[in-house]
């Protein structure tokens, strides 16, 4: 099977499924008594627009910032009704003007409806330090943003979530950053934030069970991670053609 054949069916694959998972998370959910309908219908229309953002990331396609803005303007809602502060934030604040940001600045590496971006590495050791500088400042900011707003709120929290919670918007934050000056290194951050997103939204169930909701992020994260490796494969490939 060619590279081509193999990225269409991939998607199909990821596509599908998703939209599969969803579903029938949602009928299962509405089915409970305590079921927060609108909540589940929003997040799960939300997840559906991420993976499709997802998927065009991973394509390099410049559509991936039309669908990631529906994505993340959905996100921080629950976000906000789920009490993770500073990912809220994070997504009001940063990632839907990244959506915007990203998407000219990939008009200008090349990116078109059919055409894909451009892609780049980190070359010099100062630059890695530079990421590297930023993600420790970030996560420290965050974590102690993160403390502030629960600890004022009166919200039950602890460290580990706390920990969890600024870990992912850090990555979030330096990733999506990567990803909208097209550097192909972004996707080895995306595969943490998968990972920690899914542990978030695993530990959200388990401690607070009328959360139903939160079995769409849930699943939409664990598409993500399974697509986000075939993104390492894509754009070392993109990138090893403009070295």
């Amino acid at each position: 099977m060619n590279d081509e054949k193999f990225n269409k069916w991939f998607n199909v694959f990821i596509l599908a499924g998703m939209s599969i998972c969803v579903i029938l998370s949602c009928i299962g959910k509405l089915q409970q008594p305590d079921a927060r309908v609108f909540l589940l219908i929003l997040s799960a229309f939300g997840a559906l627009m991420g993976v499709v953002s997802t998927v065009c990331s991973a394509n390099g396609s410049i559509w991936t910032f039309v669908f990631g803005l529906l994505d993340v303007a959905i996100y921080s809602y629950i976000l906000f009704d789920s009490k993770n502060p500073s990912q809220f934030l994070l997504h009001v604040f940063y990632m839907i003007p990244m959506e915007f940001v990203g998407f000219f600045q990939w008009r200008k590496k090349g990116a078109g409806a059919k055409k894909q971006v451009k892609a780049q590495r980190i070359g010099k050791a100062s630059e890695w330090l530079k990421f590297a500088a930023i993600f420790i400042g970030v996560f420290a900011a965050s974590a102690g943003i993160s403390w502030f707003i629960l600890s004022k709120s009166g919200s039950d929290f602890t460290a580990g979530k706390i920990i969890l919670d600024a870990l992912v918007t850090t990555a979030n934050i330096v990733a999506f950053a990567m990803g909208a000056f097209a550097y192909m290194e972004q996707w080895y951050l995306w595969t943490l934030v998968n990972i920690s997103s899914v542990i978030l939204w695993t530990t959200t169930l388990i401690h607070d069970p009328s959360a139903g909701y939160a079995i769409i992020p849930l699943v939409k994260y664990s598409f993500y991670f399974i697509n986000g490796l075939n993104g390492i494969r894509i754009w070392l490939k993109l990138s090893r053609s403009e070295a």
